[in-house]
């Protein structure tokens, strides 16, 4: 029975070495990897013999180009076939493989049937005896002398484009195999294609990507991350606490799969809270509704003026004197605390600490808002909610006891309790209410909760 090849892949992506190491290994092959090139040289010195190397360019300590002058340097292993894999692969081709006696080069990203075909035809020209002849590693060109096409560059904008490149390739690999499982004619329907896809991108792919994601926010310039984690094993209220006693300043993130939430902190006060794909009832627009210092048809004149590239809404509200900085400053601190009440009700998701500049949001708003107190009402919420939730069906339709409601007379009544009780129309359910009432969930749920306890709430008789 004849042995696999034995393949050695030479490169600085932990990404790289692993999708490439699984395309290897489901082709027959047994892969070996190295995260560089002096790593690469000293497997190839220790053994056992490999029948090829898969090389990166680019790469710390020692890139592409020196790992081959060194390998031509060694008559044992001089003649050992090299591919190079580059993201400038087209572009550079002709002089590394000149130069270095290369076999062949791939481009970066590339998918798994392209790399086998290389590997498998850089094998045959070797045993064929058909490989270009090898220099010896003290006559090849210093580095100095290659051309710039050629030199390896650690640039941060060679670094983010080298990240986003893997994160395509991540994508390609992962996706490309499913999709080639089915029939011309289930290709053509989108929603099988859809469902394939989604099925391709297992949590191992995401776990992968999410390596790379990270690494490419970080890259060209942007802030470096301080603490991350995942916020089933560590609390968000305990990380929250840390960062207050620590009196740390910069950008906490926390996402799951729907939202993320970026918390902007000033010596372990939160000055700022923005989110995207969360709820509407944390538009800020809200906040105002229900607080009747403006209407739905005046917010949206005012947003429709303002336009897409104008002011933010809040400074659209203040310069037109809807309102003033002082109310824009207490509807910013309540979006903030809410939000913050929100995510610590997650129970999974990331997070991830930077120290970086404010943004000029955060700047602007100073909040100052005090950790402990958010955690603490947080916390008080959550309490709350979980008995509210178990007495109520949000999918009813509730209706008005009129006995029962003039029985408490107007004065009873918060705003709150207002705009709730003008959304029950009779044929709406719990939830239709709580969306239309502009009250946040947790608001127009104790509300409706209260109601129902008095009696002046009740579900519609069938």
């Amino acid at each position: 029975m004849v042995s696999p090849a034995r393949v050695l892949v030479v490169d600085d992506s932990p990404t790289i070495l692993k999708v490439v190491s699984a395309i290897l290994a489901r082709h027959g092959y047994e892969p070996s990897v190295a995260r560089d090139g002096l790593a690469g040289i000293e497997m190839i010195k220790r053994g056992p013999k490999f029948d090829l190397v898969l090389l990166d360019f680019v790469m710390p300590r020692m890139n592409g180009y020196q790992f081959c002058r060194e390998l031509r340097s060694n008559p044992a292993h001089r003649a050992l076939p090299v591919v190079l894999m580059s993201a400038k692969g087209d572009k550079i081709r002709g002089q590394f493989v000149q130069q270095t006696g290369a076999v062949d080069a791939i481009t970066k990203p590339f998918d798994a049937r392209a790399l086998v075909a290389v590997i498998e035809g850089a094998l045959a020209k070797t045993a064929e005896g058909r490989a270009r002849p090898v220099p010896e590693g003290a006559k090849m060109p210093d580095e100095d002398t290659i051309a710039d096409s050629i030199r390896p560059s650690v640039g941060p904008r060679q670094h983010r484009m080298k990240l986003t490149i893997e994160v395509a390739q991540q994508i390609a690999n992962a996706v490309a195999p499913a999709l080639l499982t089915l029939s011309p004619q289930e290709r053509e329907i989108e929603a099988t294609l859809l469902a394939t896809v989604a099925r391709a991108i297992t949590s191992d792919v995401v776990d992968a990507l999410a390596t790379t994601l990270r690494d490419l926010e970080g890259s060209e310039g942007a802030a470096k991350e301080v603490m991350g984690g995942d916020i089933a094993a560590i609390p968000l209220a305990e990380i929250l606490q840390v960062l207050q006693m620590q009196r740390q300043t910069g950008v906490l993130r926390i996402s799951n799969a729907r939202s993320a939430v970026t918390i902007s902190l000033r010596q372990g006060l939160v000055d700022f809270v923005q989110a995207r794909g969360t709820s509407d009832e944390y538009r800020l627009g809200r906040y105002f509704i229900e607080k009747g210092l403006v209407t739905r048809e005046l917010l949206d004149q005012v947003i429709l003026a303002k336009g897409a590239g104008g002011p933010l809404l809040g400074d659209a509200l203040v310069d037109s004197g809807k309102v003033s900085r002082e109310e824009l400053t207490d509807a910013l601190s309540r979006q903030s605390s809410e939000l913050i009440y929100e995510i610590l009700r997650w129970p999974y998701g990331r997070f991830s600490f930077t120290r970086e500049p404010f943004r000029p949001e955060a700047e602007a708003a100073k909040l100052g808002l005090g950790v402990s107190g958010l955690v603490l009402e947080g916390f008080r919420r959550v309490d709350e909610w979980r008995l509210m939730e178990g007495t109520i069906n949000f999918d009813q339709i509730i209706v008005i006891d009129q006995f029962a409601l003039d029985s408490l007379g107007p004065d009873k009544l918060t705003r709150i309790d207002k705009l709730v009780i003008g959304a029950v129309n009779g044929t709406r359910t719990v939830n239709e209410i709580i969306k239309e009432s502009a009250v946040g969930s947790f608001d127009a749920i104790k509300a409706v909760y209260q109601f129902m306890q008095s009696r002046v709430l009740r579900p519609r008789a069938a």
